[in-house]
């Protein structure tokens, strides 16, 4: 209770379409001396679930990119 479960929720749409999925974050801890950092989670199936990964040995890089703001997410597009 009181916490939230987005996580799960990453991982399960991720494994069930078989899509990799990377959510960045900025990170404020740093503040103090004025600087942002942007990080990162990558979420990458099962090798069996991609549809490109049979047979092959080269790295999956994410199709979609979502901004993580509490409480919801933003899907940020390739410029």
């Amino acid at each position: 209770m009181g916490e939230e479960s987005d996580h799960v929720h990453i991982t399960a749409i991720s494994d069930a379409l078989g899509i990799p999925i990377r959510v960045v974050y900025l990170d404020r801890s740093s503040c103090d001396t004025g600087g942002v950092s942007v990080n990162h989670h990558d979420f990458i199936p099962a090798a069996g679930d991609l549809p490109s990964a049979r047979g092959s040995s080269e790295k999956n890089n994410p199709f979609i990119t979502l901004l993580y703001r509490p409480g919801h997410y933003d899907i940020l597009y390739p410029k």
